[in-house]
């Protein structure tokens, strides 16, 4: 069976996730490839400021703070699809169909929406899901020059209570109303925060909750 990175990797052009704030907490691949804005860059701006989408028809601007889909209704009612134009790395126009999947949150009443991108011209993003589905093809790994495969299993490092503060953090909490929540200290809090970038090996709050989305641990 494949996984869903391997299925959304066959299927779609890109794919992003935007929590409740709008702010971007998983840019993949495909993401880097088609806009040319690396994932360092685009983690934790608001979705509108990178991808600045116009409006196919008349040009206008269709990207703005506190749209529908990043803050869909408490029934999770929000578009199932559009279509936007964007800017290449190029300058170039392209426009892009995209696919909304919610996924709930840990938090009452919010969710986080994944964009799924498909360029305009190909097969629909339905089709080619259940295309990837039937193929399966295991999903090329991309590393940067000089990348490990150390963190081959995050889960396993992480204590319980590391486990949800990063559940927490992914949720847009910061340190000072995570150790509200599960009522420790702010020094504690800050130590678990900074233990989670650690043992992630990342360098960064926002660069933990975006390989928390990819590998599943929250």
């Amino acid at each position: 069976m494949p996984t869903l990175g391997q299925v959304f990797h066959r299927a779609v052009d890109g794919t992003f996730a935007v929590d409740s704030r709008q702010r971007i907490i998983y840019w993949d691949q495909g993401c880097e490839d088609l806009l040319g804005h690396p994932s360092e860059t685009a983690l934790g701006q608001p979705c509108c400021d990178v991808l600045q989408g116009c409006d196919p028809a008349t040009g206008a601007s269709f990207c703005c703070r506190g749209c529908g889909v990043a803050q869909p209704g408490n029934n999770g009612s929000t578009p199932n699809s559009f279509s936007i134009h964007v800017s290449t790395h190029d300058n170039q126009l392209m426009r892009l169909s995209i696919n909304i999947v919610l996924i709930p949150s840990h938090c009452k009443n919010t969710w986080n929406a994944a964009h799924l991108l498909h360029v305009a011209g190909k097969p629909d993003v339905l089709t080619s899901l259940s295309y990837a589905l039937d193929k399966h093809p295991q999903a090329p790994v991309h590393r940067r020059h000089g990348a490990t495969t150390k963190r081959s299993s995050p889960a396993s490092c992480l204590t319980t209570r590391e486990q949800q503060v990063l559940a927490l953090l992914a949720e847009g909490l910061t340190g000072a109303v995570i150790a509200k929540r599960l009522t420790i200290s702010i020094t504690t809090a800050r130590n678990h925060l900074q233990h989670i970038q650690r043992k992630l090996g990342v360098h960064s709050q926002i660069e933990a909750v975006a390989y928390a989305y990819r590998h599943n641990l929250v």
